[in-house]
């Protein structure tokens, strides 16, 4: 079996992104682990009903990014290990995919799903896309 040296978890501050990332802590120990969150600007629409301006819902959805993303360094400091973070913007499932491509990532950690009820029905799993369309292995966590 290959060494895993670069291990990426989806995070969006759901419970399942928090049992995903909670795996990967536990069982890649010895990897460099990078938590991502993607900012879907449309998905984030979609929860705002969109009342403010594009600025104003833009710069929320950046807050709420970074929010998450030191929730996760909170979450892998209890379990005394560091993480990398990182933001991206679009869909999910393509920046998922795209930043394990381009930052040689060797295993995807995801939650079985963060959407639900209608998002999930228009916009479809991102887990499933990511397992299907990724060039490494996926590891899903229900």
């Amino acid at each position: 079996m290959a060494s895993v040296d670069e291990v990426l978890v989806a995070y969006d501050g759901t419970p399942l992104s928090e049992k995903a990332l909670a795996h990967a802590l536990d069982v890649y120990s010895d990897a460099s682990i990078t938590v991502l969150h993607v900012i879907d600007y449309i998905e984030e629409s979609y929860t705002a009903k969109a009342l403010v301006g594009d600025e104003t819902l833009r710069k929320r959805a950046q807050d709420r990014s970074e929010d998450l993303l030191t929730e996760a360094e909170a979450k892998a400091d209890e379990h005394d290990q560091i993480v990398k973070t990182a933001s991206e913007v679009g869909k999910a499932a393509d920046e998922i995919l795209e930043y394990a491509d381009t930052h040689g990532i060797d295993v995807i950690v995801i939650g079985s799903h963060g959407r639900s009820g209608v998002a999930r029905m228009l916009m479809g799993s991102v887990a499933e896309t990511v397992m299907k369309r990724a060039s490494v292995p996926v590891t899903v966590v229900r």
